[in-house]
């Protein structure tokens, strides 16, 4: 993996829910550079090179590794924890069965976090 390019985090810049975790990461990357947040509300290039839907985008967390593949939902979560050096804390959700709850959990939870938090906008 090319160290000298960052994991390119996508995350709805209008989500109370999205900017919260984004927050958190830049301070887990505390300046390094290992991750680059980019509010997809303002800025789509990432979303028109790696030809992604801005509505799925906004749905689930996406990542890109600098290797330029593409992960999705609670994979984006690993991937960006592992690029801050802090995979081992969600090493175990690759267990198999734990894989498959942990993964069925972000998704209920991703679709359903405008109901947990009334701040948040609805998506347009």
């Amino acid at each position: 993996m090319n160290n000298d390019r960052p994991t390119v985090v996508l995350y709805d810049g209008i989500c109370p829910t999205c900017t919260h975790v984004a927050a958190r990461l830049r301070r887990l990357d505390d300046g390094r550079g290992r991750l680059l947040l980019v509010n997809l509300r303002e800025d789509t290039t990432y979303t028109q090179q790696h030809d992604l839907h801005p509505a799925e985008v906004r749905r689930v967390m996406h990542a890109i590794t600098p290797d330029g593949r593409v992960h999705k939902a609670m994979d984006a979560v690993r991937v960006t924890m592992q690029a801050v050096g802090r995979g081992w804390l969600l090493a175990w959700t690759r267990l198999p069965l734990i894989s498959w709850v942990v993964d069925r959990f972000y998704l209920w939870f991703a679709n359903n976090r405008l109901r947990f938090f009334k701040n948040s906008q609805p998506e347009s």
